[in-house]
């Protein structure tokens, strides 16, 4: 019975392990993708490529994916930022100069 004890803790152990190691994957690529999104977001807004609206609505949906990377919840962290995304496409593809050209 010892042994069947020892075995279970020592699976348990290493699957703990192993769930930390794939969380903290998940946190670091998480984290690099908000960077990313946030340093697009900003160079937008630096050449008016986005207006102060959308700048606004944008900056609340990163801060959403910011709390969502902090609760680990990675995969509505990457579908929000992928929403990020397209909102910035879509808004810079509607600013005044683009029009213009």
């Amino acid at each position: 019975m010892p042994r069947i004890v020892t075995g279970a803790c020592f699976v348990f152990l290493l699957g703990g392990a192993a769930y930390a190691a794939e969380d903290k994957a998940g946190a670091q690529k998480c984290t690099e993708q908000l960077m990313q999104a946030e340093a697009l977001v900003y160079g937008k807004i630096k050449t008016k490529a986005l207006n102060e609206q959308k700048a606004e609505e944008i900056t609340v949906r990163l801060d959403e994916a910011d709390a969502l990377c902090t609760e680990g919840e990675y995969r509505k962290a990457n579908a929000m930022l992928n929403r990020v995304k397209k909102m910035i496409a879509k808004a810079s593809d509607k600013t005044p100069d683009k029009a213009k050209e």
